[in-house]
């Protein structure tokens, strides 16, 4: 008996669209050729051009590669996000974790989302005169940003240090032993972006 042809399904063809918007999205955020996400998932170049243009339905294994070659999920891609809330989380001061330096002058409040902490890693620093923050190295390719409100720092990362006050941003290599210092007469105050290897393909 012939195979009836499958009626269209709008449900269907709109979670398809999604995926390929989803896809082209994430490829050209992450500024990955075809030829890089094919490279970097062992899916064809043509197979994911197809997919972003919605002209192909892919499996799940198809989908599963893309999407750790993306850093993401296949719930995260497939999900039906246009009725979910705006609003995610607020995070009362006491529900803050705070770390702080061996030397007790240095302050770190974890204002990052835990949901995100194996890409970006997002605080609030402050350091007493004289305070400093030392720190291992993170995964190679690793880089931290550190954003100066007030005060001036000096950093060192490996053999190399530079400095930086209020309105400067210093964004170096943490793949090595680092270290932040208030090198001034006040606290110092800035905001520090950890983004880990994964997340920074395209830095160099």
């Amino acid at each position: 008996m012939a195979r009836q042809k499958r009626q269209p399904c709008a449900q269907t063809d709109a979670l398809t669209e999604k995926l390929g918007q989803t896809i082209l999205r994430l490829r050209t955020a992450d500024k990955m050729s075809l030829g890089d996400l094919s490279d970097l998932s062992g899916v064809a170049k043509s197979m994911i051009s197809q997919i972003e243009k919605n002209e192909t339905n892919p499996t799940l294994a198809t989908l599963s590669r893309l999407s750790q070659a993306l850093g993401t999920s296949v719930e995260a891609i497939v999900s039906q996000d246009d009725d979910t809330p705006a609003f995610l989380a607020k995070a009362e001061v006491k529900d803050t974790p705070v770390l702080f330096s061996e030397d007790g002058l240095c302050k770190l409040r974890i204002i990052g989302s835990i949901d995100t902490v194996q890409f970006v890693q997002w605080y609030d620093f402050t350091a007493k005169a004289g305070g400093q923050l030392i720190s291992s190295p993170h995964p190679i390719g690793s880089i931290e940003n550190l954003s100066i409100l007030h005060g001036k720092v000096r950093v060192t990362a490996g053999t190399e240090s530079w400095t930086a006050k209020a309105g400067e941003t210093l964004r170096y290599r943490a793949d090595r032993p680092h270290k932040i210092e208030n090198i001034g007469d006040t606290e110092a105050h800035a905001t520090m972006v950890n983004i880990l290897a994964h997340a920074v393909r395209t830095i160099n």
